[in-house]
């Protein structure tokens, strides 16, 4: 059990160092998009790359912050049911949910999104619009981004597995 907790704790790690680093991509963000309003507005001069870079920025912000949300809890949930259960009752529940829809789904999005991945850098897959970006690092972060969270998916996972068969809590930290 020790090493499943080690392992646990490199994930979650991971998970808040990527998304304390990409949190300065917002700070990137607002130079870029107020820089194109001052452009736009001031000069009459808008530019070709804007609508690219804010695309890219939010994506990697959002995509590295979805793990880091998950691992403190900060997304939405409705337990409004879930609370008036036993302890063993609300695990299983939340087993049985993670099992059938978020690792079915998570997983094969996984799966489905290699193979365009690897294709775009075969191909060194540029955007059709704005200057022509390389999109093929975009899908990698995305499929990166979209790996952690399923990473992260495995310690709740694992939480909710140790509450159901102990029906008490198991701490990482």
């Amino acid at each position: 059990m020790k090493t499943v907790i080690a392992m646990m704790k490199i994930v979650d790690v991971i998970n808040e160092k990527i998304a304390k680093i990409t949190s300065y991509c917002i700070i990137l963000l607002i130079l870029s998009l107020v820089y194109e309003v001052f452009a736009r507005y001031a000069f009459n001069a808008p530019t070709v790359w804007s609508s690219d870079a804010t695309y890219f920025l939010c994506s990697i912000a959002l995509i590295f912050a979805m793990a880091y949300t998950w691992q403190t809890g900060g997304h939405v949930s409705v337990d409004m049911l879930l609370v008036k259960f036993p302890v063993k009752v609300q695990a299983f529940l939340n087993v049985f949910c993670m099992l059938t829809l978020f690792f079915l789904c998570w997983v094969m999005i996984l799966w489905a999104m290699a193979p365009h991945v690897i294709e775009s850098w075969r191909i060194l897959e540029r955007s059709s619009i704005g200057y022509y970006p390389p999109i093929y690092p975009y899908k990698t972060w995305i499929l990166i981004g979209t790996f952690l969270l399923v990473l992260q998916g495995v310690n709740v996972f694992i939480k909710e597995l140790y509450r159901l068969i102990k029906g008490k809590e198991l701490t990482v930290s």
